[in-house]
């Protein structure tokens, strides 16, 4: 996975296609799985999802082969899962409860762990939102990368490689 926090650089796609080599090596053709690769569009100005695919396909010398797709606004869609209704209808409920306290601040609602949480929106601009990446300034998961790696078999070295002054 590519995520904007780590960035893309050469040598983390040497390694990974380094990785996916093996990988297909040591199935001998057994392993009917695949991989998914996911990027997201703010990990690279450079390395888009294109390339990295063509990267591979060029680098697998014909054992495996690589595709690529960019679902876009499909993924931000689709019908609501019985599950997606239940949830709305709890929070609904919630919102309603918070407009009858009579709270004078305006408030988002949202989920923090398995509760549903009211943030002042002063509080949410101030401390928690970081507007230029349009995304919270604490993601939760950022410190479960390492296992995620170890998990999937991905090689990260013990330090982080430099990044250039420019990034």
């Amino acid at each position: 996975m590519y995520t904007p926090e780590e960035g893309i650089n050469i040598k983390m796609l040497a390694r990974d296609i380094d990785h996916l080599r093996e990988s297909f090596a040591n199935d001998h053709g057994q392993g009917r799985a695949g991989k998914l690769i996911l990027r997201n569009e703010r990990a690279s100005k450079t390395y888009t999802t294109e390339i990295i695919a063509n990267m591979i396909r060029e680098e697998a010398c014909g054992r495996f082969e690589a595709r690529f797709a960019i679902p876009g606004h499909v993924q931000q869609g689709g019908a609501p899962s019985p599950m997606d209704r239940v949830r709305a209808v709890r929070l609904a409920v919630k919102c309603i409860q918070f407009l009858e306290k009579g709270e004078a601040e305006a408030s988002v609602i949202g989920i923090k762990g398995s509760k549903v949480v009211f943030t002042p929106m002063e509080e949410l601009e101030r401390d928690d939102t970081d507007w230029a990446e349009r995304r919270p300034k604490k993601e939760f998961w950022l410190r479960l990368r390492d296992t995620v790696d170890t998990l999937s078999g991905r090689y990260r070295p013990v330090t982080k490689p430099a990044r250039p002054e420019s990034c």
